[in-house]
């Protein structure tokens, strides 16, 4: 359901701004009495719980907000949905909405950042929307039609309206945090004289157009984060397949981290974002260009954080596919040595899992129909456990009897295989072949029954 915003405007003059210990965040959801409202830290390196804030019978609140919170975007979200995010800036901030449900309003009272920032936000959610609704027109009218020009002259305006208030708040208020969002939030305008293909174009050369990621006050907000999900939007087209897609993203992630490199905080987000997002895709290919491309080497910053995520870029090349699997030496649950490089099978099926993983009871299960005990020299898997609990280990095992290798080094996530495979997650699999190389590492079981089907 669309939330609509009401901003009710103060005469900006005139409204002092008080230095003092001890801001006030004051608020009124009419209808949500005696509720809990959680106000959240909405940053880009952090998003977690500050408080929560509870109302009274009149669903209203206010509380001193702590001396030492950071500057940044804050969101309030209650347990009904309504969510909406408020800059805080070291001054008092007072709203009121029309009610608890996610269509409804919100009113800021008090506060010139969210003053600002609001009737901005107001104007560009509201002409958007409009703009999502003419943009088809413009793809499919004939342009030659009368009709056309007036639509395409509509959206113009719709989308100068947005630019007319983000300039007024940007060159009136330069130096607020509103200004700063606004600045690096608003969308850029379409050549509408260009053909389709031609402006797609267009948006990708000027996307970034009057930004400066040298300024680590966009860490102090999601923006950041949108603004990289919208540039590879732009990349990617309806119908692409899984593999067009990640080809088309290796153009948009070089132009990301060649933009955001002259800062060190922000390419490091920036880095770090990619690399999650695409590991969860399964963009093997494309965290392997990440990792062959990446420069946190010529930062001086020697943080545990850039150390782990230098870590993590190196574990990506090392496990790439065609790569040889890194090898190990450890004894099955009956005491036999096992050595990964002297298996002597077409194919080596790696499994790490846990006997308390509800996906690895449903998943390993349905890997018995691929293999033979009488003839490991075809398929041999090797189940690595990550339990720390010997008995748990064995029980499941029996449970189902699993006929395979069965390894359990009993030191959790900290056992020497799982971390030599950089395994964070179970199920997980690696499939190689008879060379011990990296033929794939299926995200989910039916992609490794997908591959073991073609033999």
């Amino acid at each position: 359901m669309r939330r609509t915003l009401l901003i009710l405007m103060l005469v900006l003059a005139g409204i002092p701004v008080i230095f003092a210990q001890g801001y006030h965040l004051r608020g009124t959801i009419p209808g949500l009495r005696q509720s809990e409202i959680y106000l959240m830290q909405d940053f880009a390196v952090s998003q977690q719980i500050i408080d929560t804030l509870k109302t009274d019978q009149s669903g209203s609140f206010d509380v001193i907000l702590p001396e030492d919170l950071p500057v940044g975007m804050y969101r309030l979200m209650t347990n009904s949905g309504l969510m909406f995010n408020l800059i805080y800036n070291k001054e008092d901030i007072a709203f009121r909405t029309t009610g608890f449900q996610t269509d409804d309003q919100i009113q800021i009272i008090s506060s010139v950042e969210n003053i600002l920032y609001y009737k901005y936000l107001n104007t560009k959610l509201n002409n958007q929307q409009k703009i999502n609704i003419l943009n088809p027109v413009l793809d499919y009218y004939p342009e030659n039609d009368s009709f056309y020009s007036v639509v395409k002259s509509q959206v113009m305006n719709l989308y100068a309206q947005i630019q007319g208030v983000s300039n007024w708040v940007i060159q009136q208020y330069p130096h607020t945090m509103a200004a700063h969002f606004i600045r690096f939030d608003r969308p850029q305008i379409p050549n509408f004289n260009l053909r389709p293909g031609e402006q797609q174009q267009q948006l990708k050369q000027s996307y970034f157009k009057g930004i400066d990621f040298q300024d680590t006050l966009l860490l102090r907000t999601s923006l950041l984060t949108s603004k990289i999900v919208g540039y590879l939007s732009l990349y990617q087209e309806k119908g692409m397949s899984k593999k067009q897609v990640e080809q088309a993203f290796t153009q948009a992630v070089d132009t990301l981290l060649q933009k955001t490199v002259i800062n060190e905080q922000i390419y490091e987000y920036t880095l770090n974002y990619l690399v999650r997002g695409f590991d969860q895709f399964g963009f093997d290919n494309l965290l392997q260009h990440i990792a062959s491309i990446q420069q946190l080497g010529r930062f001086p910053d020697n943080s545990l954080k850039k150390q782990a995520l230098e870590n993590e870029l190196h574990l990506i090349q090392r496990l790439a596919d065609g790569n040889t699997a890194p090898d190990f030496t450890a004894r099955d649950l009956q005491g036999k040595r096992i050595h990964l490089s002297k298996i002597k099978s077409e194919k080596t099926l790696l499994v790490f899992w846990a006997s308390w993983c509800p996906h690895c009871t449903a998943s390993l299960p349905k890997l018995k129909k691929f293999y033979d005990p009488k003839h490991p020299e075809k398929l041999q898997i090797i189940a690595i456990s990550v339990d720390d609990n010997k008995q748990d280990v064995e029980q499941a095992i029996k449970k189902e009897a699993y006929p395979w290798i069965n390894i359990a080094e009993l030191k959790g996530w900290d056992g020497p295989i799982a971390d030599e495979y950089g395994v964070s997650a179970t199920p997980t699999f690696f499939l190689l072949d008879k060379d011990k190389k990296i033929i794939a590492k299926p995200r989910s079981i039916s992609e490794v029954e997908k591959l073991l089907s073609k033999d």
